[in-house]
């Protein structure tokens, strides 16, 4: 687990400078504490940052050659079959200097080229140069777990593990304002765009070959290719099958010469990680909870039944209102995007708690995409009601409270096609909803939109697994890079057993009846490991991780100043808005009026992005106060 960065010229005798490489390698210090290497060849300079999971002595230092030198390898990442994959190339008669899964990728490599990738079983991100050839190969874990961004400037092609490492080399650090409609609806631009004019991400599942300055991109992963064949050899009895796979993915994610525990929340999914990792490795697993004062949003005690039917070691922490404008800004450096979820700097804030315990973290991100788990899929498992519902609704949509699941339905309803329905099932707010803002939204997704015609191919009349499908491709790609940056930024590695590209190639081929069932209950996980988990997670009812923000907005005086000021504040008093009206909404909102919340907490966590990564050009390229390791910081946020 790493951060790697690079630089490829087109022209050989471009003199690589070694102090933007290692400019570019360190600004990701928090990425990997424990080593640091750099590669500069010519025209080409290639630098890491190591977290030391697999083998912790100098053997796995980075870049790493082969023996010939004709290959440099840096990689980010995780690749658990590797001792499987080892021992075939032994067969082989390819010998090993080292115990990393970096030295099984390389060699794969030099045996195969990109076929390799097929044979992975892992999150990463990579790169090689082939100095013979002068080609610089790179490429991504199927569902985007491991982060890879890259630009292309005055001959030169860019890639680092995060978008700030590009900037320490010239990359232009520029907000790009077509990106406003989807920030503001979806809270995150998905694709291949970043909000950064220029920095582009290496899509999942693909890869690309550089050379001679000329730049190709190939899909080496579909999922919905995939589907196809797994529905041939679906197994008969899908339960069964789910747990024996299930259980192989926990006992791959295991593999570490250092600690490994897990996120535990209250929920069906952290609790299957939880009681799995518990019964395969035996008593001293630490878990690890994020608890909230309010009740409405604590899962702790539900969370504190698991670890005690798993004999899990479970630690507790409560983030404190206090300080949350300075831990938002941290996590916002981090990010290098505008924070999308509610709870990124709470993420952080328990990554930091269980660092001196733990080098790894399981989660149970991915579930709820996986098996049809989210409450917002429920409209859509009964498209011929809708219509009915629409009307049934409309003339009581003004007696709705604010927040409730009638309201929420009934601007669902209100987009009308069901294509529409599932296009915007993620999004928290729509572009029709953007008006009062004095926005004038187009509502053009093309890339939500492809994705949408390849789910609706797979899936015909199936709007349920047509959104799990699109989600896989975005929301679920905004969570996993959420998830990266936070714990990454506190030097921990997080691995999300659901995502083994097994469990998801084949539910993916399932019938909708078996993988998903009743939407939202997620019967499949039930019958494979209901009877592992203690009643009180079987009965919770849970709704997402939560975090009171209208709470801490209205109430906090720094978030108070901040939005009373919003539509003079960077990037917004420059963005397509009538400020006359967002006065008028903040000034509402700071009097108590929650009814455009979500619009004022967009705009209040792009402002404080904007100010961390863009505003202050000096601040932005180097390290954030308060990093990984900083005692202080991680104290702060105990209650």
């Amino acid at each position: 687990m790493c951060g790697i960065c690079g630089i490829a010229h087109s022209d050989p005798t471009y003199p690589i400078s070694s102090s933007t490489l290692v400019a570019m390698r360190d600004i990701m210090e928090h990425r990997g504490p424990d080593d640091a290497g750099s590669y500069v060849g010519p025209g080409v300079g290639l630098g890491s940052r190591r977290l030391a999971i697999l083998d912790l002595s100098p053997r796995g230092h980075m870049p790493m050659a082969t023996a010939d030198g004709r290959y440099q390898i840096v990689y980010n990442g995780e690749v658990y079959n590797y001792r499987e994959l080892r021992s075939t190339l032994e067969a082989r008669g390819i010998t090993f200097t080292s115990n990393t899964d970096t030295e099984v990728i390389l060699k794969l490599f030099e045996a195969d080229g990109p076929a390799m990738l097929g044979r992975l079983n892992g999150m990463f991100a990579f790169a090689i140069w082939d100095s013979a050839r002068r080609t610089l190969f790179c490429a991504r874990d199927r569902l985007g777990v491991k982060p890879f961004y890259y630009t292309v400037q005055d001959g030169a092609f860019l890639f680092a593990s995060e978008e700030k490492a590009l900037f320490q080399a010239g990359a232009r650090r520029e907000f790009d304002p077509s990106t406003w409609e989807e920030l503001l609806c979806f809270r995150y631009v998905a694709g291949a765009q970043t909000p950064y004019i220029g920095v582009q991400r290496l899509l999942p599942g693909h890869y690309l070959m550089w050379r001679d300055g000329r730049l190709e991109i190939t899909r080496w992963w579909n999922l919905a290719k995939r589907s196809r064949m797994a529905r041939d050899v679906a197994p008969d009895e899908a339960a069964h099958w789910f747990q024996e796979t299930f259980d192989d993915s926990i006992r791959l994610r295991r593999i570490s010469d250092v600690p490994v525990g897990v996120l535990l929340s209250g929920g069906l999914d952290s609790g299957s990680v939880g009681m799995t990792l518990a019964a395969q490795a035996g008593p001293g697993v630490h878990s690890f909870t994020m608890r909230f004062r309010e009740s409405h949003y604590d899962e702790g005690p539900v969370a504190k039944a698991t670890a005690r039917k798993g004999g899990l070691e479970h630690h507790e922490l409560v983030v404190t209102s206090g300080g949350l404008m300075k831990r938002l800004r941290h996590a916002s450096w981090l990010s290098d995007e505008p924070i999308a979820h509610a709870s990124d700097l709470h993420i952080l804030a328990i990554a930091k708690y269980a660092k001196p315990r733990v080098t790894v973290l399981l989660s149970g991100e991915g579930g709820d995409e996986l098996l049809g788990g989210y409450v917002r899929y429920r409209p859509l498992a009964h498209p011929a009601l809708l219509g009915i519902g629409r009307h049934l609704l409309a003339p009581f949509s003004r007696l709705f409270k604010r927040g409730t699941r009638l309201r929420k339905l009934n601007r669902f309803l209100a987009l009308g096609e069901i294509d529409r329905l599932v296009l915007y099932n993620s999004a928290n707010i729509l572009p029709a909803e953007l008006a009062p803002l004095g926005f004038q939204a187009e509502g053009q997704f093309p890339y939500r939109e492809r994705l949408l015609a390849e789910a609706q191919e797979l899936y015909p009349n199936e709007p349920v697994r047509q959104a799990m499908y699109s989600d896989q491709h975005t929301f679920l790609c905004s969570l996993l890079d959420r998830n990266d940056r936070m714990t990454m930024g506190a030097s921990i590695e997080c691995r999300p057993p659901f995502l083994d590209y097994r469990l998801v190639e084949g539910v993916a081929g399932l019938p909708s009846p078996v993988a998903v069932g009743t939407v939202g209950g997620k019967g499949l996980l039930r019958r494979a490991l209901g009877d592992r988990l203690p009643e009180e997670v079987l009965r919770y009812r849970k709704w997402g991780f939560g975090v009171p923000w209208t709470r801490y907005l209205q109430r906090e005086p720094e978030f108070r100043d901040l939005i009373a000021t919003l539509p003079d504040t960077a990037p917004i008093a420059d963005g397509p808005f009538d400020r006359q009206a967002l006065r008028t909404i903040t000034t509402g909102f700071l009097n108590g009026e929650t009814r455009f919340e979500s619009h004022v907490l967009r705009l209040v966590k792009i402002a404080i992005w904007y100010d961390a990564c863009l505003k202050d050009q000096q601040s932005a390229s180097t390290p954030f106060p308060g990093g990984a390791n900083d005692a202080a910081d991680a104290a702060a946020v105990l209650s």
